[in-house]
């Protein structure tokens, strides 16, 4: 199957595995974008987004919250159960932070308003499909989507406040191709 544990066919709808699949083509595109632009705000943005998601698997790991229980026979999901923990939802935690990071910066690449609404599409349905999969409870969603939207806020006021740090990161970036290259 490759990257991917499952293909569409074990999904109750192609949509529904493509949003499931969203932690291989999120990340899979953050790579991209750090490779082709070589700035050191795309790397510093990945690393809190990694950032965020290790702060959630902390807390789960410390709630211990279990998942909800296998859907009913009414809608069945091949693909459960997860072994993890449920609390908080760490696809949650890792789409909120896209979200709330993003969002001021889409106006400096195109349309504001289309990227904006294709992020709010994206995003609220990725948030929608750890439920409709079975694989998280509302408040493990809502849980999740709160520790994202802090880390990003915090991380994105972190970038602003020290300035210092921008040129000091882009130079090790700099140095790091030019090992490669």
């Amino acid at each position: 199957m490759g990257i991917f544990k499952h293909g569409p066919s074990d999904y109750p709808s192609f949509l529904l595995w493509l949003l499931d699949e969203t932690h291989v083509t999120v990340t899979a595109a953050t790579a991209l974008v750090i490779l082709c632009t070589r700035s050191a705000h795309s790397v510093y943005f990945g690393l809190g987004a990694v950032g965020s998601t290790l702060i959630a698997r902390g807390i789960k790991r410390t709630i211990r919250q279990p998942r909800p229980p296998p859907p009913s026979e009414s809608k069945p999901s091949p693909v459960r159960p997860k072994k993890t923990y449920g609390m908080p939802s760490t696809h949650s935690t890792a789409i909120a932070f896209y979200f709330v990071y993003l969002w001021p910066l889409c106006p400096m690449v195109l349309n504001a308003w289309v990227e904006r609404a294709a992020l709010s599409l994206v995003g609220g349905m990725t948030l929608w499909s750890r439920i409709e999969l079975g694989y998280h409870t509302v408040p493990q969603v809502v849980a999740g989507s709160t520790v994202g939207a802090v880390s990003a806020l915090v991380w994105s006021a972190l970038w602003s406040a020290y300035p210092a740090i921008q040129p000091a990161l882009q130079n090790t970036i700099d140095n790091c191709v030019g090992l490669v290259l």
